[in-house]
C-alpha cells in the first residue's frame, strides 16, 4: 500500500538522491588531517532528511576510510548513474568535503597551455594501491562522470565542493595549514593522473585551465566554497562554506531562490574571511535543485479573508472544533523558511470550513494564504499509561510548568491533543515504556483486537519520541471521530474482496462481516474495496487506511476536485482496486516479525469537495507518505446549499498463513 498512487494525481513525493562524502583522516602520513569534514557531510544528510524530507535510502554517505577513490567511483555509478529508482529530472546532489589539490597535467591533457589539474583527494590520495599510486579524482574524470549521469538521469545535478585548489603557496607551518581544505601532492605524477582517468573521459576535449570551474557546463551546477585562488576554511564546528549553506535554510525562502542568488548571499556572509562562494554553470539561474524538494505540504491549508477574521478551508470533517488554533503562513512548501505570521482561533465550525479570529488584537495583523493547525483542542482524551519504573520520567515529560505547557522528556507535547495520564493499562489507549536503549510504545485502543496490540520500538531520540506520541494522539482522534448527528450512517457500506491475481476481478465472498474483516492473509494477496451509498444524496468519498502498527494514516482513495460530479452517486457504489476501476489493487502491509496485524478502513464522506490530505501521517522518521498531496480545496461562497459529512469504520484483522506473508 505504501507504493500506491491515486490515479490522475501528479507524483509529489520528494525526489532527491545524494552522494555525500566527508574526509577528515587521510591514509598518507604526508597529508594533514582535517577536523570537520565528516561532521559537515553528516549535517548535510540531516538537512536532506529532516529539512527536505529525503528518504534515508536515497542518500549514500561515505566517511573517512570508506571514501577511497574506487569506493567513490563505484558508489557514484551504483547509487546515481545506474540507480533504477531515479527518474529523469530528479534532483541529484554530489557533495564533497575534504582536501583539494593540484597536480601538473600530463602532456596534451587539455587544450591550450598545459595547466595544473585540480583533483579531489579521496582517503587514499597520494598512496600506492593495487592499480598504482592514487592521484585523486581529477576535474576531467569527475566532469565526465557528471556528463554521463546527465545523459541518463537529466541535468538537475548539483555538485557542491567544500574544498579548494589554490595555486599560491600554502603556509609553511602546520598552524598555517590546519584550517585549510587543500593539500600539496608530493608523490603522485602526471602519469598516475592519466592511469587513474575515468574511462569515459579518455579522448574527450577538455578546457583544463578552468578545472572544476567550467562556466559553460550544461550537465550540472557547481556550488564551490570559494573562488579558484581562495582558501576554503574550516573550524572545529564545521567548514565555513557548509555552515553558511546550512544556515540559509533558516534565513531564506529556498523554494524561490536561484543558485546565483544563493551564491551571492553566501559570498556576502563569508566576505569577512576573504572566502567568496561561487556558482558556475549554464543553469545557475535555476531555482535551487530545480525546485524538486520543495513539494507541497498537506498540513497547510488555504485561508482567505480579512486580516482579523479568516475563512479556513478545514471543518468538522477534519477534526476542527471551536477553539482549534492555527498559525498563518506565506506559502505551503516543505524545506523552505516559512515562519508563522500570525495566530488565529476558530469560533464557528462548518462541515468543511470554519471561521477564525486573531488571538491577539493588540498587534498589527499580517497577511498570509496558508494555515497550519497548532492546537486541535480535541474533545476526545488520549489516555497514556506509563509503567511504574517510568513514573518519575513521566512526571518530567508530561508535567505542566508556567512557561512550557505539557512536556515529554523536556520536549513540548501538543496540549490540544488532550493527552492524559492514567494509572493502569486497562484504562489506557497507549502504554509507554522507557528502556535503556529504546522507547517502546504499545497501542491498547479498545477497537484493536487484544491479540494484535503491536509494540513500536523507537530509538531513544527525544524529538522522535515526542513526535510519535503526537502522531498517536492524532491517530486516536481521527479514528474515533464521528458526526454526532450521523446523517448518512445507516446509508454507508463497505465490502472487501480478495482479487484474482491475473484478472484483478473479485473472487469469493465479502470478507467484511458486521464491521470486521478477519482475513487469512497469503503472500501476494491483493484486495478490492467497494463503497456503497444507499442515501438520496451524492457524496464525495475519502478512504483512509489506518495502520495500528505505526499509527500511520494513508489515503487509499481521494477524488479530484475537478470531477464534474461527486463520485459516489446516490443509491450507487464505486469499486477501488478492481479491474476497470482505474485504481491499482490494494495490498495490506504485513510486518515480517508479526503473525497478526490489525488496521482500520475509515470512510469519510461529504456533500461538497474538500481536501483530506492533511490526515496523512507516517510513523517512519523523516519520511513522507507515498500518497501525493491532493489539490487545495477550492474556496467557495459560504452561502451555497447546506453541507454535511459522516464516517464509516471497518476493522481488519489479518493472520499470516502460507510463508512469510510479506507484501
Amino acid at each position: 500500500m505504501r507504493d500506491y498512487v491515486p490515479p490522475n494525481f501528479p507524483q509529489m513525493t520528494s525526489r532527491v538522491f545524494a552522494l555525500l562524502i566527508g574526509i577528515d583522516d587521510y591514509k598518507s602520513g604526508s597529508i594533514w588531517n582535517l577536523e570537520a569534514c565528516a561532521h559537515d557531510a553528516l549535517q548535510m544528510k540531516q538537512w536532506l532528511m529532516q529539512g527536505l524530507q529525503v528518504p534515508k535510502e536515497n542518500i549514500a554517505l561515505l566517511l573517512n576510510k570508506e571514501a577511497t577513490k574506487r569506493r567513490i567511483e563505484d558508489t557514484f555509478m551504483s547509487h546515481l548513474t545506474n540507480n533504477p529508482a531515479i527518474a529523469e529530472g530528479d534532483a541529484l546532489i554530489v557533495y564533497f568535503a575534504g582536501h583539494g589539490s593540484t597536480l601538473r597535467a600530463p602532456p596534451d591533457w587539455c587544450e591550450g597551455r598545459p595547466p595544473s589539474v585540480q583533483v579531489l583527494c579521496p582517503y587514499d590520495h597520494d598512496t600506492k594501491g593495487p592499480e598504482g599510486r592514487v592521484a585523486g579524482i581529477s576535474d576531467r574524470s569527475l566532469l565526465a562522470m557528471l556528463s554521463e549521469l546527465s545523459v541518463v538521469r537529466g541535468n538537475n545535478i548539483t555538485l557542491i565542493l567544500d574544498c579548494c585548489f589554490p595555486t599560491a603557496q600554502l603556509g609553511s607551518t602546520a598552524r598555517d595549514r590546519r584550517f585549510v581544505r587543500c593539500t600539496p601532492t608530493s608523490k603522485a605524477t602526471p602519469e598516475d593522473l592519466f592511469a587513474g582517468l575515468w574511462r569515459g573521459a579518455i579522448g574527450q576535449r577538455f578546457r583544463g585551465e578552468s578545472g572544476f570551474f567550467q562556466a559553460d557546463c550544461q550537465s550540472h551546477v557547481l556550488l564551490a566554497a570559494c573562488r579558484p585562488n581562495e582558501k576554503a576554511m574550516e573550524w572545529k564546528e564545521g567548514g565555513k562554506f557548509t555552515s553558511g549553506l546550512l544556515s540559509v535554510k533558516d534565513a531564506l525562502p529556498l523554494h524561490q531562490m536561484k543558485y546565483s542568488e544563493l551564491a551571492e548571499h553566501l559570498s556576502k556572509l563569508l566576505a569577512h574571511i576573504q572566502q567568496h562562494p561561487i556558482c558556475i554553470g549554464r543553469h545557475k539561474d535555476r531555482v535551487i535543485f530545480n525546485g524538486v524538494p520543495f513539494i507541497a505540504d498537506a498540513s497547510l491549508v488555504p485561508v482567505d479573508g480579512e486580516k482579523d477574521r479568516l475563512r479556513l478551508e478545514m471543518g468538522a470533517i477534519h477534526g476542527v472544533v471551536e477553539g482549534t488554533e492555527f498559525s498563518l503562513h506565506e506559502h505551503n512548501r516543505f524545506g523552505s523558511m516559512n515562519p508563522s505570521l500570525d495566530n488565529f482561533r476558530v469560533y464557528e465550525v462548518h462541515p468543511t470550513w470554519s471561521l477564525a479570529r486573531r488571538k491577539s488584537m493588540n498587534k498589527p495583523g499580517s497577511r498570509g494564504s496558508w494555515a497550519r493547525v497548532t492546537r486541535w483542542n480535541s474533545r476526545t482524551p488520549f489516555r497514556v499509561y506509563v509503567k511504574r519504573t517510568c513514573s518519575y520520567l513521566f512526571r518530567r515529560l508530561f508535567g505542566r510548568s508556567k512557561n512550557s505547557g505539557e512536556q515529554l522528556d523536556g520536549i513540548p507535547v501538543d496540549e490540544g491533543l488532550n493527552i492524559v495520564q492514567v494509572e493502569t493499562s486497562a484504562e489506557a489507549d497507549m502504554s509507554v515504556g522507557v528502556h535503556t536503549r529504546d522507547v517502546r510504545v504499545q497501542n491498547l485502543d479498545h477497537l484493536v483486537a487484544p491479540a494484535v496490540h503491536p509494540i513500536i520500538h523507537l530509538e531513544k531520540d527525544k524529538s522522535r519520541s515526542a513526535v510519535i506520541l503526537d502522531e498517536a494522539a492524532r491517530f486516536h482522534m481521527h479514528l474515533h471521530r464521528t458526526n454526532p448527528s450521523k446523517p448518512f450512517h445507516e446509508s454507508l457500506g463497505m465490502e472487501i474482496f480478495r482479487l484474482d491475481p491475473h484478472t484483478q476481478r473479485r473472487i469469493g465472498t465479502n470478507l467484511l462481516i458486521g464491521g470486521t474483516a478477519a482475513i487469512l492473509h497469503k503472500e501476494g494477496a491483493r484486495y478490492a474495496v467497494v463503497l456503497h451509498n444507499r442515501s438520496d444524496t451524492d457524496l464525495w468519498p475519502y478512504l483512509a487506511y489506518m495502520d495500528c502498527n505505526g499509527v500511520d494514516i494513508q489515503l487509499l482513495y481521494h477524488p479530484q476536485p475537478s470531477s464534474p460530479a461527486p463520485p459516489l452517486r446516490k443509491h450507487s457504489f464505486i469499486e477501488i482496486g478492481c479491474a476497470g476501476s482505474g485504481i491499482p489493487p490494494l495490498n495490506f502491509p504485513f510486518p515480517d516479525n508479526q503473525q497478526q496485524e490489525s488496521a482500520f478502513l475509515k470512510l469519510f464522506v461529504s456533500t461538497s469537495y474538500t481536501s483530506m490530505s492533511l490526515l496523512e501521517q507516517s510513523s517512519s522518521a523523516h519520511s513522507h507518505s507515498s500518497t501525493p498531496v491532493a489539490p487545495p480545496t477550492p474556496i467557495v461562497d459560504s452561502n451555497t446549499e447546506p453541507q454535511n459529512w459522516d464516517t464509516a469504520l471497518a476493522c481488519i484483522t489479518m493472520r499470516r498463513v502460507g510463508g512469510k506473508g510479506k507484501v
